[in-house]
C-alpha cells in the first residue's frame, strides 16, 4: 500500500466553492480512489488560525508518507515547499500550482529558486507560465489543465427569441461582473432582448451593493454546489458565458471549462492566459482587456454573425480536453512506480 501525504485547500470544514477549493478536492478524490494507495490529507484552508495544528499534522504525516502532492495558492504552497527543501527530503514531491501568479511571486517577493528546482514534478495549467518558469531555470515544470470529473447529465437546452447570457463563479467585482450588466442593459435598450443570469458566492456587502442593479433581466440565483452533474444541467439552458474577468490571478478557470462542459458559448476578456483556452471566433470572442466598450463590440458581432450556435458545439468538442482520468492518467502511474524513499 503506498501511502501519499496530500497538502492542500479542501475547506473541509467551510462552504468554499472558489475554484481553487475545487479543484483541490478534485485532485483529492481521484487519489482516494486509486487502488493500493492510503491517503493522507491534510486541509491548509485558514491555515494562519491552525498553525499549530497544521505543522504537527504535516511533520507527523510526511515521516509515514512514501510521496508527497502539494495543491495549494502560491504562499501557502511556499512555506510548505520550502519547509521540505530545508529539511533535504528525498521524497518525491508533486505541486500542482494553483493560478497563473507563480512566476510573478517568484520574482518580486525573491523566493528561493531551488525550492522549486528540487521538485519531482511541478503542473501548470499554461504554456506561458512554463516558459516563464523556464526562464528562472525551473526545468521541471509540465502543463497540465486544470479538469473535472463529469456524471451523466441532462442537456436542458431549449432555443428561444432572447439570447442568455450567464455569469458563473464567485460574485466579486474583479471578474467584471457589474460591466456585464451595464452591457446586458445596453443590448437591450437596443432591442437585442437577451437575458442575464448570474450563478456564485457572494458576500452579503457586495451582493448590497449591486442587487439594486438587478431587475427582470438580471436575476442573482446564489451558489451552485457542484456535484458533477448539477452544474451542468443549470448552465446548459444557457447560450452565451459572460466572463469579463479582471482577476489577477487567472489561469484556467475552472468555470470556463464547466461551461464548454455545458455546451456555452463565450465572450471573454483578454487576460494574461485566454487565448490559450478560448479559440478567438471559433467557440467564442475575446475582448481586449479591461475594455468594456469592445466587449459591447464583440457581443454584438457574436449576434449579428449569427454563430452563437456554432460556437456552442464547438465548446463542447473543446471541453473533452479537461476529462481528469485522462490528464491525470501518467501522473498516476508514474506516482505508482516510483521508488519509495525514507526520508
Amino acid at each position: 500500500m503506498k501511502k501519499i501525504l496530500y497538502i492542500a485547500t479542501t475547506a473541509d470544514s467551510r462552504n468554499r466553492l472558489d475554484g481553487e477549493t475545487i479543484k483541490c478536492r478534485l485532485l483529492r478524490d481521484y487519489l482516494r480512489g486509486i487502488e493500493n494507495v492510503e491517503l493522507i490529507s491534510v486541509d491548509t484552508d485558514n491555515w494562519k488560525k491552525h498553525k499549530l495544528k497544521l505543522v504537527f499534522l504535516i511533520i507527523y504525516n510526511f515521516i509515514f508518507c512514501n510521496s508527497i502532492v502539494v495543491s495549494s495558492a502560491d504562499k501557502g504552497a511556499n512555506i510548505v515547499l520550502d519547509f521540505f527543501r530545508k529539511i533535504n527530503t528525498k521524497k518525491n514531491i508533486y505541486y500542482f500550482v494553483i493560478g497563473g501568479t507563480l512566476y510573478k511571486n517568484i520574482k518580486e517577493k525573491n523566493w528561493n529558486i531551488e525550492t522549486y528546482k528540487r521538485l519531482k514534478h511541478i503542473y501548470v495549467e499554461a504554456n506561458q507560465l512554463k516558459l516563464d518558469l523556464n526562464s528562472l531555470n525551473i526545468t521541471n515544470v509540465d502543463i497540465l489543465n486544470n479538469f473535472r470529473k463529469v456524471n451523466k447529465f441532462e442537456n436542458k437546452y431549449k432555443k428561444s427569441k432572447e439570447i442568455k447570457f450567464v455569469y458563473f463563479g464567485r460574485v466579486i467585482r474583479e471578474k467584471g461582473v457589474e460591466e456585464a450588466i451595464k452591457m446586458i442593459n445596453r443590448l437591450n435598450a437596443e432591442n437585442i432582448i437577451c437575458t442575464f443570469d448570474i450563478y456564485g458566492q457572494c458576500k452579503d456587502e457586495y451582493l448590497q451593493q449591486i442587487q439594486e442593479k438587478f431587475n427582470e433581466n438580471i436575476r442573482f440565483h446564489g451558489e451552485i454546489k457542484p456535484n458533477g452533474k448539477k452544474e451542468y444541467e443549470i448552465l446548459s439552458q444557457y447560450d452565451v458565458f459572460l466572463f469579463p474577468t479582471e482577476y489577477p490571478g487567472e489561469c484556467l478557470p475552472g468555470a470556463l471549462i464547466d461551461c464548454y462542459i455545458s455546451g456555452l458559448a463565450v465572450i471573454a476578456s483578454n487576460w494574461k492566459y485566454a487565448k490559450e483556452y478560448i479559440l478567438d471566433n471559433e467557440n467564442g470572442k475575446i475582448f481586449e482587456y479591461k475594455d468594456y466598450n469592445d466587449m459591447y463590440k464583440k457581443t454584438k458581432e457574436m449576434v449579428a454573425e449569427n454563430v452563437i450556435q456554432k460556437y456552442k458545439l464547438k465548446s463542447v468538442e473543446l471541453s473533452k480536453k479537461y476529462n481528469m482520468d485522462i490528464l491525470l492518467n501518467d501522473f498516476k502511474k508514474e506516482i505508482m512506480e516510483e521508488k519509495n524513499e525514507t526520508f
